[in-house]
């Protein structure tokens, strides 16, 4: 149920700033209301949706601009983690960076989409957290919704496991290298070089949705 209703909003189905009716929604999947609103409280957690006053619960409006304020609060905090964790006295840090990548890889291997979609985030979260700096442990969580969003939508447009692995595998040997100015640059890569890809192909898609059927 969530991850229908996640792709109806990654889709389009269910636009940005729209009210959801339970009643109809229910309906239309064919589902129960409690069933409706367990997946709704988890995609609040996660940023897809949001509870306003006096609407109740719409469909939160992800644009150019959230997209890039994103990518630009994650190269800053991810490159102190990234950093943090590749000065490792007692090799612990780069040990659960490790362990964490090769979930992500055997999530990879599975084609398990929503395996693969938790590992991605599972994996970054590593990233901070091993870290060791206990600024960006606790900040972790106010973050996670906002790279959760920002890592649904990549992965709903690029639909590229492949890449996704090929990028995360530079990402990796880059902090176990340990040169600070090669791991800058790969967060840079991974981060805002990647939000401005993201965001040329949603605007393609849209020019592309608004022109008249070239067939």
């Amino acid at each position: 149920m969530v991850n229908e209703l996640r792709r109806a909003i990654l889709t389009g189905e269910l636009g940005p700033g729209q009210r959801l009716k339970e009643v109809q929604i229910a309906q239309q999947m064919g589902v129960s209301r409690p069933t409706l609103r367990e997946a709704i409280y988890q995609l609040i957690h996660e940023g897809l949706l949001e509870q306003q006053p006096y609407r109740g619960v719409v469909v939160t409006t992800i644009d150019e601009k959230f997209i890039r304020d994103v990518a630009a609060v994650r190269m800053a905090l991810e490159q102190l983690a990234a950093r943090a964790l590749a000065d490792d006295p007692d090799a612990s840090r780069k040990a659960k960076l490790r362990e964490g990548f090769a979930e992500y890889k055997a999530a990879h291997a599975s084609q398990d989409t929503d395996r693969l979609h938790q590992a991605h985030i599972d994996l970054h979260w590593t990233i901070w957290t091993a870290s060791e700096n206990s600024m960006l442990t606790r900040m972790w969580p106010t973050v996670e919704a906002q790279i959760n969003i920002a890592i649904t939508v990549d992965e709903s447009t690029r639909s590229d496991p492949d890449r996704a692995l090929h990028v995360h595998e530079r990402l990796i040997d880059a902090i176990l290298d340990g040169d600070p100015r090669l791991i800058d640059a790969e967060v840079e890569r991974h981060t805002l070089w990647s939000a401005a890809e993201l965001i040329d192909m949603l605007t393609e898609r849209k020019k592309s949705a608004g022109r008249p059927d070239a067939g």
